[in-house]
């Protein structure tokens, strides 16, 4: 069975995320912006995402407090790399 990485990074690959259309516009933008990078990190064998993409999208999700949950993920996530 393959790892929840590992089933992402064939996400990436396909290009197989959809940003939801309720997000405003700017949440739309750096969401897309983010899984763009991410998607070329896949593609290209990069250890990691370019920063400016993950503080943008951190820097816009900060304003939309209802939006908590996926600021928190990203987090958890950072601090688990650490």
């Amino acid at each position: 069975m393959k790892s929840k990485e590992d089933r992402v990074m064939e996400r990436l690959k396909k290009g197989d995320f959809e940003v939801k259309e309720h997000f405003p516009e700017e949440v739309k933008v750096a969401v897309q912006s983010f899984l763009s990078a991410s998607k070329m990190m896949v593609e290209e064998k990069l250890d990691y995402v370019p920063s400016e993409y993950l503080v943008k999208l951190l820097k816009v999700l900060e304003k939309y407090p209802e939006y908590n949950n996926i600021t928190m993920d990203l987090v958890k996530t950072i601090l688990k790399e650490d």
